[in-house]
């Protein structure tokens, strides 16, 4: 298994000062009743297989076992899940580079053990700890994979939080690397076990958006939307940045983030403007955050006026800019009545500025000229505008008030 000189998740560095590596798996009583469900099929109780007369019985499990179609069977769930905890308790309690033969038996253990108990608090614990056989494996696809299994099939599972602790970790983690050495999304990892197969960057996005929809109201959901914005804006991913952004502003009010998901949002709204001969909504929301900022976080805005003050002129100087864009685009098209239009909105919203100037200039020049162009070759324009429904006589329609018939009453 290849090792890394930083920082890893579930590496040797962690593992000293991690509960779990000293306490084990924690004990489970599992004496309840059977789950609801968990059906075991009545020809398999009452009569014997063709390999168990032969005495191939264990032959027959294993077949069983390899292909995930296995009967339920308490006792032999219960056997594997404490085998898998001497196992887990051996491999935490070893050296790093010894402990990979103890953790992957305690994993195929633990998944083992669930299918034998469906449905069941074993089968709970044994998912959780699967997962985390690998995470300190520092195999972590394939820990993100039983943590996804343990939430999709127990969605409100006591290791909600732990489960949100590992993901934002590897998430974190997946992004430092990335940063470190940027690859191409389809290029394979065929060498490092503690990566995806493919795309690290998206793996590791995916993961903090499994954190906020998974447990929405938990306390990492928050860190999470707002480690997934600054991953994509770090990356100049300024849409996909925006989109978490203003989930963060959106869904979580009370959020220690909200000043960061303001004033981040607004240098997305500003990198994805486009240009003036493009739509100015983005450009509008920036604007509309800066001002949302100077009412809601005046003290935040303080330690950051330069750099607000300079965002909002920039806002101001492109929307001046649009505008101007526009009147000039009206008036080559010979349209005048809507250069004039932009011409005065131009004026009236920025009306100490150079452009308010010129934009005088232009409006006089251009006030006797009308609205529309003159239209040429008009007979050609009627000939295609044609409609030989027009030429058709009127018929007047029909009284719609009813009728009554007059029928007098013997």
């Amino acid at each position: 298994m290849l090792g890394c000189a930083s920082w890893r998740p579930g590496g040797a560095t962690q593992v000293a000062n991690t509960p779990e590596a000293s306490t084990g798996v924690r004990q489970v009583s599992f004496e309840e009743n059977e789950p609801p469900g968990a059906e075991v099929d009545p020809v398999t109780v009452e009569k014997k297989s063709w390999w168990q007369s032969l005495g191939g019985s264990s032959v027959e499990r294993s077949i069983r076992e390899s292909t995930g179609r296995v009967v339920q069977d308490k006792a032999r769930a219960k056997r594997l899940y404490a085998e898998a905890e001497t196992l887990y308790d051996q491999g935490m309690k070893a050296p790093v580079d010894k402990r990979d033969s103890s953790l992957h038996r305690a994993a195929d253990n633990f998944k083992l053990a669930g299918k034998y108990y469906p449905e069941s608090d074993l089968e709970e614990n044994s998912l959780m700890y699967a997962a985390e056989c690998y995470y300190f494996l520092d195999e972590y696809p394939s820990a993100v994979e039983m943590y996804g299994k343990l939430v999709k099939k127990y969605p409100n599972t006591k290791y909600l939080d732990q489960v949100g602790n590992r993901r934002f970790k590897l998430a974190r983690y997946w992004v430092e690397r990335y940063n470190e050495n940027p690859d191409a999304s389809l290029q394979p990892n065929l060498t490092d076990e503690q990566r995806p197969l493919f795309d690290r960057f998206g793996n590791a996005i995916k993961l903090y958006d499994m954190i906020r929809l998974d447990d929405p109201t938990g306390k990492l959901a928050d860190d999470a939307t707002l480690a997934a914005a600054n991953a994509n804006f770090k990356q100049e991913k300024y849409e996909a940045a925006d989109r978490f952004y203003t989930d963060l502003r959106q869904n979580f009010p009370s959020s220690e983030h909200q000043f960061i998901a303001h004033y981040l949002g607004m240098f997305c709204k500003l990198k994805m403007y486009q240009g003036p001969s493009y739509d100015g909504q983005s450009l509008d929301e920036a604007g509309k955050l800066a001002e949302r900022m100077e009412r809601q976080f005046p003290d935040r805005v303080a330690e950051h006026r330069e750099a607000i003050d300079a965002a909002k002129k920039e806002v101001r100087a492109k929307q001046a800019e649009r505008l101007w864009h526009l009147a000039t685009f009206f008036e080559g098209r010979q349209q005048y009545g809507g250069a004039r239009f932009y011409y005065f909105q131009v004026i009236q919203d920025f009306p100490n500025s150079n452009m308010a100037d010129a934009a005088r200039e232009r409006m006089r020049e251009i006030a006797d000229r009308p609205d529309h162009p003159e239209q040429k070759a008009q007979w050609l324009v009627d000939l295609l505008d044609y409609d030989e429904d027009k030429d058709m006589p009127k018929i007047a329609p029909e009284d719609p008030t009813p009728r009554t018939a007059n029928v007098q009453a013997p």
